[in-house]
């Protein structure tokens, strides 16, 4: 089966059993890969964001394998965000499907109006630390908006954990890969060493180690660098042939790419720790040093990215903080 790029189709036959759909997404991230997958049980893995461009590239790649939607019997999602998600509750009304997926996405498919109000708490908090000027918390309720325009609320019927067999694909064994999101899996199948990696590994970009709140909702946020990190050496250890990603094509050095990708990240956290050498800032100063073109438009993404380096120097003692009015201030 060809891809869209050669003659026009959307379907790609990755394995004998596991078909690429490449949906079209109004984010810049471009086109997001769902997959579906033959077994036991009929599998989508993952649905595309919520919109009509979405919607006719899914049904059409199906019908091009000559599937329908109201044949998908499970819907497994890699992670909770938009454009992996957004289709959810449309594919369940016509098909009926189960949603398989992290227990941390739930709040998140659900649109749970307590987490949401903590997450707005959270997030109102964590900013205010870094430095965010008042203007700029308008990306909050961006978030809000993000949500509601491109999903709408649904649920996960089914609870998955690292290392369990997927439910009707007994080949498939699912591993936990947070940092990208903290309900982040990917799936493994030894037989043929195939992953299908969501955004964990993809060939192109580097996945962004997006803060999100804590699971027990304490207000100590996760680690989402150290995670992401310590994930990729986990897949970097195992016998991999092809990396199936939510993004772009499919990796097939993925041990390279991997000690790539962490070689670039130490070199990210050696250039914060000299951007300190002149004198202390917060984490928004150093979001806007260290992503000078890009961190008024991708805010949550950089700053993110910024704290994560913190940690890592935090956990290697080689920052220090001093907090004044609410603001975070660090230094070498």
């Amino acid at each position: 089966m060809t891809s869209q790029g050669q003659q026009g189709r959307i379907a790609q036959e990755m394995a004998p059993d596991v078909y690429r759909l490449e949906l079209p997404t109004p984010f810049n991230v471009g086109a997001v890969n769902v997959y579906l997958v033959k077994g036991e049980k009929l599998t989508l893995v993952d649905v595309g964001p919520l919109t009509g461009e979405a919607w006719r590239a899914l049904t059409t790649g199906l019908d091009e394998i000559g599937v329908s939607v109201e044949e998908i019997e499970q819907v497994l999602l890699t992670h909770h965000h938009v454009d992996h998600c957004g289709l959810l509750e449309r594919v369940r009304k016509i098909s009926g499907a189960k949603t398989l997926a992290h227990p941390l996405a739930a709040p998140y498919i659900e649109l749970d109006e307590e987490f949401m109000d903590f997450h707005d708490r959270f997030f109102t908090e964590l900013y205010r630390q870094s430095g965010v000027p008042q203007e700029k918390m308008y990306i909050i309720e961006r978030f809000h908006q993000l949500i509601n325009t491109f999903s709408e609320a649904s649920r996960i019927d089914v609870h998955l954990k690292h290392e369990q067999i997927v439910p009707g694909l007994p080949q498939w064994q699912v591993l936990y890969t947070p940092g990208h999101s903290q309900s982040h899996l990917s799936l493994y199948r030894a037989t043929d060493r195939l992953m299908i990696g969501g955004d964990h590994i993809i060939k192109h970009i580097s996945s962004n180690a997006f803060i999100e709140p804590p699971r027990d909702r304490s207000g100590v946020r996760p680690l989402t660098l150290v995670q992401y990190r310590t994930a990729l050496q986990m897949c970097a250890d195992m016998d991999i042939e092809q990396v199936l990603s939510g993004h772009g094509e499919p990796v097939l050095d993925h041990r390279e790419l991997i000690f790539a990708r962490l070689r670039k990240n130490w070199e990210r956290t050696d250039t914060l720790r000299r951007m300190l050498g002149g004198g202390e800032k917060t984490a928004y100063e150093l979001t806007a040093l260290l992503f000078p073109t890009l961190y008024e438009k991708e805010l949550p993404l950089t700053l993110s990215e910024t704290l994560g380096h913190i940690d890592l120097l935090t956990i290697l003692h080689q920052v220090d903080v001093r907090e004044e009015g609410g603001i975070l201030y660090y230094s070498v």
